[in-house]
């Protein structure tokens, strides 16, 4: 029998990231590339943190302040999706979308 899949849920972190993706391109007169990034790194994160083998294979964030936080590379490893899994609900909390080549988050 398969593993219930996890309900995915982005928190207002994510949904400024996004914001602040499309905005960084359009800066750079871009801002198709960045309408595209705020569509598909949410669908990227729901597609693959609902099945739970995935969302319990990334990497945890030890060295943070956070340590129980985990992220999951896409896009040829350019963006960061970083989560929490809450198993007893079921539930994946998408904390952040963070370029790769950005310091580290600044959290909530």
């Amino acid at each position: 029998m398969a593993a219930k899949s996890f309900r995915v849920i982005l928190t207002q972190s994510a949904w400024a990231d996004l914001d602040e993706i499309v905005a960084y391109w359009t800066d750079r007169e871009e801002p198709e590339r960045g309408e595209q990034y705020a569509h598909d790194l949410p669908s990227e994160a729901i597609h693959r943190l609902s099945d739970p083998g995935t969302a319990h294979a990334g990497r945890f964030l030890r060295e943070s302040a956070f340590p129980q936080t985990q992220e999951l590379s896409v896009f040829k490893r350019s963006y960061r999706i970083l989560y929490l899994v809450k198993e007893a609900e079921a539930i994946v909390e998408v904390l952040r979308f963070w370029h790769s080549h950005r310091d580290e988050p600044f959290w909530y």
